[in-house]
């Protein structure tokens, strides 16, 4: 009597090998889309780390900067807790601004014209911004020639009719929307904090120029002279200039009684700016204060305003110099 072996058919063993072959594949898959999800968890994870890390960083530094005994040049105004992680503050003397008000309450066309011309409005749009800035401050209905009132805006309650209150109101006034889209930067010429008198020692050489009438290039030599040989602001080798006198020189001004821009200069800043930004990677958080008591005066520091400084790049942003 024959023996018959039961081996399945070829093409039995061949679909086993298939079906084995797909749950293999399936299985693999499985693993890699977990690894994935897993790594991208923990990336996520140590960005909000980092995030979390520069946020507390800044604040520390904050605090420190905001104590009334710590001057510009103190040390612990830079501190590196660890590899690519620490803080750097910056002291600036609030009146290196303009007050918008105090320049409209003088109805300084001169000097208007001069920093909208730095903006690069021509003589026209400088008129209508200039009209419609002092219409919008002041209490009347009364249309300036090209200024703009109620009819203008036809929105309950514009214009204000009273000072700013902050510097982003101002980006209400007709016209301002044009100098925001061809000058991004305006909003560092002014504060409503500072005392209507610019300090010299801390004023930037776009503004001393603007309010001088002085050559750009003097401008920038009267702040890196202020700045020292590192041209770094707060260090020990700065050069503050003990009075208007002395920096009007360096512009290559001569002092005039009736230059209504020389009259807004001065040498002091009892309002100081506190600005402290912690880096964690290559993350970065930049907060600042606004507080009345120049640095070093001791007593209690009166907090008139904080907030944070947003950049699009927040997100991934150079690691700060050192």
């Amino acid at each position: 009597m024959r023996l018959h072996s039961h081996r399945p058919p070829r093409h039995k063993k061949g679909s086993a090998l298939l079906a084995v072959m797909w749950v293999i594949a399936i299985l693999v898959a499985l693993v890699f889309g977990t690894v994935a999800l897993l790594t991208e968890d923990v990336e996520m994870s140590n960005t909000r780390r980092q995030m979390f890390l520069a946020r507390t960083l800044a604040e520390q530094g904050l605090a420190i900067g905001a104590h009334p005994q710590v001057k510009q040049d103190d040390p612990l105004l830079r501190y590196e807790v660890a590899p690519g992680e620490g803080y750097i503050v910056e002291i600036e003397g609030e009146d290196g601004r303009i007050n918008p008000n105090v320049l409209l309450q003088r109805e300084d066309r001169g000097t208007w014209i001069n920093i909208t011309r730095a903006w690069g409005l021509n003589l026209q749009e400088a008129q209508i911004l200039i009209d419609s800035l002092l219409d919008w401050v002041d209490p009347d209905l009364f249309v300036r020639l090209s200024g703009a009132e109620t009819k203008f805006y036809n929105r309950p309650g514009f214009p204000f009719n009273r000072p700013f209150r902050s510097v982003d109101e101002m980006m209400l006034v007709r016209g301002m929307d044009y100098v925001n889209r061809i000058y991004p930067n305006w909003r560092d010429w002014f504060s409503i904090y500072s005392s209507g008198v610019v300090d010299v020692n801390e004023v930037t050489p776009e503004v001393i120029s603007a309010l001088t009438n002085a050559d750009p290039r003097f401008a920038s030599e009267l702040v890196a002279r202020r700045l020292g040989r590192d041209g770094i602001r707060g260090t020990k080798d700065d050069l503050l200039y003990p009075d208007v006198a002395s920096a009007l020189l360096v512009l290559n001004v001569r002092p005039m009684n009736n230059q209504s821009g020389q009259s807004l200069l001065g040498v002091n800043s009892s309002i100081r700016r506190v600005k402290s930004t912690g880096v964690a990677g290559d993350f970065r958080r930049t907060i600042y204060a606004v507080l009345r008591g120049a640095p070093g005066s001791g007593g209690a520091a009166q907090v008139l305003e904080m907030g944070e400084e947003l950049s699009k790049n927040d997100t991934a942003l150079e690691p700060a110099r050192r």
